[in-house]
């Protein structure tokens, strides 16, 4: 008789942390990590998983992560919000 295999998921590469905002620059990234803590959202940026192949190459180069219990906010805080003109890169 054939033994089933279950096909397990492969674990988050950034553990508890989820991804509420991606960007092309690390001073961007820095920047709405300053907007969240602001606002009492701790976060922190990592670099986005690469894409497969075949792919066009995404112009997003770093995450900004949060804890699950904070995602919800944090993205809404996100979208609502501008990065200022004046922000350099």
């Amino acid at each position: 008789m054939p033994r089933l295999r279950l096909r397990t998921p492969r674990p988050y590469p950034f553990g508890l942390l989820v991804p509420v905002a991606r960007t092309a620059t690390r001073t961007a990234a820095e920047e709405v990590r300053r907007f969240l803590g602001t606002h009492r959202i701790r976060s922190t940026v990592a670099d986005c998983a690469p894409r497969g192949r075949g792919r066009r190459r995404s112009p997003w180069k770093l995450q900004v992560l949060v804890f699950p219990d904070d995602a919800g906010r944090a993205r809404r805080l996100v979208n609502d919000w501008t990065l200022p003109a004046d922000a350099p890169d």
